[in-house]
């Protein structure tokens, strides 16, 4: 199984970073963190990049590429700290009008949570429950976000809905897979988060002066920070392949490879996250600098299509 990126996906990656860096700047992410609100003007303009299209037909105006390169674009996705339900607008697109041209935003709620949570509860404009007789979609119900979420760019809300009082838009089959690539997506935003949190802790650690010399020539420092990347870099495999067992279901089995993506991808983006603000010590528990965002980040995408728990009792059964 060949892992390395070919021209078109290098390129491809590129152009969302360049573009995401255009629409998230460190000073937007601060502002939007600060209020938790949401640009509905970068959600339009991201899609436009094409990242919730892409596995769709290109008839139906999609790409037409496959899981692979979905995975490639949600780490840059990440990586930015994007903020939105990306994950539940791109499952949805195809299913739910609008969803790929980003008029819609579509959260979910998964009936197997122990808490009826649903993220971005102002902004969504969709609600998918995903059950195991199937997929709903219903209005988003009235709720009032946390007063004080854990990720200030993720504001989140408990609400009471009852699957079948939606409209059946997916088979038990689809619910299935769909908890299957949301594991894969959501391993692949972990990834982006874990890079994104070594990227701000390398960038700081070849700035910082301390006893005359930068804080990255010290033994310490240059231990956690390739420890970091170890993990980062192992994800980032584990990802790929869950992706490429996606797009070609003969090669493997995708319920192993996406909890072994989504356990390793967890780990890393925790791990990134605390050596992040480690790295820059007192100024890393700030709020201006942006290494607590990663690491925030990093725990509630821990809670989403299954805990820890969930995927290494998984893979223990599998054994």
């Amino acid at each position: 199984m060949d892992l390395t990126l070919n021209a078109d996906q290098k390129d491809l990656r590129a152009a969302l970073r360049d573009r995401l860096a255009d629409l998230w700047t460190p000073d937007r992410l601060r502002a939007a963190s600060e209020t938790s609100s949401f640009d509905r003007d970068a959600w339009k303009a991201l899609a436009e990049t094409g990242v919730f299209a892409i596995t769709l037909p290109e008839a139906d105006g999609g790409m037409g590429l496959g899981t692979a390169d979905a995975v490639i674009l949600f780490e840059e996705l990440g990586r930015a700290q994007v903020p939105g339900p990306v994950t539940g607008t791109f499952l949805a697109a195809g299913l739910v009008p609008g969803a790929a041209e980003g008029d819609a935003v579509v959260t979910l709620l998964d009936t197997r949570d122990a808490m009826s949570v649903i993220e971005h509860p102002g902004a969504a404009t969709h609600l998918v429950v995903i059950d195991d007789d199937g997929l709903f979609l219903l209005p988003v119900p009235r709720a009032e976000p946390a007063a004080l979420p854990l990720d200030p760019l993720t504001p989140v809300a408990r609400v009471s809905v009852r699957a079948e009082d939606g409209e059946r838009i997916g088979s038990a089959e689809d619910a299935a897979r769909w908890r299957l690539l949301g594991a894969v997506l959501t391993a692949s935003l972990q990834v982006g988060a874990a890079q994104g949190a070594l990227d701000l802790a390398v960038r700081y650690a070849k700035e910082r002066m301390q006893f005359d010399r930068v804080i990255g020539s010290f033994q310490a420092v240059k231990h956690l920070l390739a420890e970091s990347l170890v993990r980062t870099d192992l994800a980032r495999a584990a990802v790929l392949v869950a992706a490429l067992v996606a797009d070609d279901p003969a090669s493997g089995d995708l319920r192993e490879a996406a909890s072994t993506a989504k356990l390793l991808a967890d780990e890393a983006a925790a791990h990134g996250g605390r050596t992040g603000i480690q790295v820059h010590g007192g100024m890393g528990f700030t709020w201006e600098v942006l290494a607590h965002l990663y690491l925030k980040r990093a725990w509630v995408q821990e809670t989403v299509f299954g805990t820890a728990g969930d995927h290494a009792e998984h893979l223990a059964a599998a054994f």
